[in-house]
C-alpha cells in the first residue's frame, strides 16, 4: 500500500521526537528493510565516581514490527545497553501494514514514553544496584553464555569472558559492561542489538539468576508493553 509506513518514516518520527526532548540521534543503520537507531537525552547520572550514565532511547524496526526501549549509554567507555525489560518499553506489531499517519503516531507515542526522566532514573538505579553484586563464573557467567543463540554465541563467548576478566570487575555491572563492550565493537547491526539487549537485562535479573537472552521477534497484539 503506497501510504504504508517505511523505515525512513520511522527514523524521521524517531529523530523528531528525540529532538523535541532535547536529545540527539547518535547512530543509525537503515537498509530500507531493517532500522536500528539509538539516541541520547540530556539525562545524566553517576553510577560511581567519575563513571557517568546518559539516558536515551533505542528503536528497532524489522519484519513488519517496531520495538522501542530505554537506552543507557556509559560515557567512560562508550558502551550502550538496551533496557528491554523496562516498563516503558513498547512493541508495535504489524505497524508497516497500517496507514502511515496512524503508524507514525504510535511510534511517536512509544518514543515519548521512553524519554521520560523517571524512566532513565529507574534504569540508572537498577544498574547502580548491581555495582557490588559479584557473579560466579561457573554458576552465572558460563551458563548464561551457553544460552546464547547459535548464530551469535560462538563468535562472542570468548570475547566476553576475556573482557570480563581483563577489566577486573567481577560484579554483575562488570559482566554487563563486558557484554556491551563487545556489542560496541560488533559490526553486524542485529548482533549488536541482541548483545546490548542481553547486557541491559542483567541488572533486572534476581541475584544469582541466569540472565535471559533477547526474545527476538516475539508476537504480540498491536501495541503492547514489553513484559
Amino acid at each position: 500500500m503506497s501510504n504504508s509506513l517505511t523505515t525512513a518514516c520511522v527514523l524521521q518520527a524517531f529523530s523528531q521526537e528525540i529532538g523535541r526532548h532535547g536529545g540527539t540521534v547518535k547512530d543509525t543503520f537503515d537498509d530500507g528493510e531493517r532500522l536500528f537507531v539509538r539516541s541520547v537525552l540530556p539525562h545524566i547520572d553517576e553510577v560511581r565516581a567519575n563513571d557517568r550514565l546518559q539516558g536515551g532511547v533505542a528503536l528497532k524496526a524489522c519484519d513488519g514490527e517496531v520495538w522501542v526501549h530505554p537506552y543507557v549509554f556509559r560515557l567512560v567507555c562508550k558502551n550502550g545497553a538496551i533496557m528491554a525489560q523496562a516498563v516503558a518499553s513498547r512493541h508495535v506489531r504489524a505497524v508497516f501494514e497500517w496507514d502511515q499517519e496512524e503508524a507514525v503516531a504510535d511510534v511517536r507515542e512509544a518514543v515519548r514514553a521512553c524519554c521520560a526522566p523517571e524512566v532513565f532514573g529507574a534504569s540508572s538505579q537498577q544498574i547502580r544496584s548491581v555495582r557490588d553484586a559479584e557473579v560466579d563464573l561457573a554458576l552465572n557467567v558460563l551458563p548464561m553464555l551457553s544460552r546464547m543463540p547459535a548464530n551469535m554465541g560462538g563468535r562472542f563467548v570468548q570475547q566476553i569472558v576475556q573482557r570480563f576478566f581483563a577489566e577486573g570487575d567481577q560484579s554483575r555491572f562488570g559482566l554487563m559492561n563486558a557484554i556491551t563492550s563487545v556489542a560496541r565493537d560488533t559490526a553486524d547491526p542485529e548482533a549488536r542489538w541482541d548483545l546490548e539487549e542481553f547486557g541491559g537485562g542483567i541488572p533486572v535479573e534476581a541475584p544469582g539468576a541466569v540472565p535471559r537472552m533477547p526474545r527476538g521477534a516475539a508476537r504480540r497484539s498491536r501495541t503492547a508493553l514489553v513484559s
